[in-house]
């Protein structure tokens, strides 16, 4: 039975290391809530219907370029959904209101007589150690973009951390901190570790009553039955610490390791949109 109990414990330790390992490979950090959970999740969280969230996703081994061409998923988007001739396309960014991000101005045709607004929510970068023993950086964009000619009307974005006493709450139940938060390696192991050794605590508890009984009973070789009460007692003690060391690990993984940052969308603030005159004629203005 201790062999059975270290043979437990080692497989629990080995998908611990394995869920780790797979997810600093996957990356650097905690990939943000949005990156994680795609574009039709956020797109169920939006309170105005003026535009769409798109996630872009693009890697190369030398960041810069990345840096340099972080317009290029945007107009590719654009061309593809619109069927608009890149010869034609132009890329403008609007003045950006107090604690705004900026928005831009995709127009296409002829005479720019089209036009597609995008403002940049959020973005995220890291470098990631493949498993073939390639290696580079990947860089992910999350753009609010409204529909063709739309005006650019966009909900409020605000990017917030982790909420440290959140996760530390939800671990009450074992591992939904470490989901809450991203952790989905981690929380993996810990609720694996958790059915593991309850299931050997179970299995330990029903042995020892049935050797008890025989001991009861008087049955023959009732210094065997003793002893192998003994021992059964002793693995369901250590199958219980075990828990309770991993239940204890993930209160405090919850409370102080890094978590996923997430896009809080509210409805837009108060303002207007209004036509006036701008130094090529006609233009489009957003008051406070």
């Amino acid at each position: 039975m201790k062999k059975l109990l270290t043979l437990a414990m080692l497989l629990s330790m080995a998908l611990a290391g394995l869920s780790s390992s797979l997810e600093v490979r996957a990356s650097s950090a905690i990939k943000p809530q949005w990156i994680r959970k795609g574009e039709e999740f956020m797109n169920k969280k939006r309170k105005s219907s003026n535009y769409e969230f798109k996630v872009f996703h693009t890697f190369d081994a030398d960041f810069s370029k990345l840096k340099e061409k972080r317009f290029e998923p945007l107009l590719t988007y654009v061309r593809q959904k619109y069927g608009a001739d890149p010869m034609t396309m132009q890329l403008d960014s609007l003045a950006a209101g107090p604690g705004e991000s900026t928005t831009y101005c995709v127009s296409f045709g002829q005479n720019q007589e089209s036009t597609v607004y995008a403002r940049l929510v959020d973005s995220y970068s890291s470098f990631e150690d493949y498993s073939d023993n390639e290696y580079g950086f990947e860089f992910y964009q999350l753009f609010a973009v409204t529909d063709k000619n739309a005006l650019p009307l966009f909900d409020t974005f605000e990017v917030q951390e982790c909420n440290n006493t959140k996760a530390t709450l939800l671990s009450l139940i074992p591992s939904a901190g470490q989901f809450y938060k991203g952790a989905n390696g981690r929380g993996a192991a810990i609720l694996g570790g958790e059915l593991a050794f309850a299931t050997g605590m179970a299995i330990y508890q029903y042995k020892k009553n049935v050797a008890y009984d025989n001991v009861v009973k008087g049955i023959s070789n009732v210094d065997s039955w003793q002893s192998k009460v003994d021992s059964y007692k002793v693995s369901r003690n250590a199958c219980i610490g075990v828990m309770a060391g991993l239940y204890l690990y993930g209160l405090l993984d919850a409370a102080l390791s890094e978590g996923s940052a997430r896009v809080k969308v509210t409805d837009p603030q108060g303002g207007q949109l209004t036509l006036g005159p701008s130094a090529y004629g006609i233009g489009l203005t957003y008051s406070f």
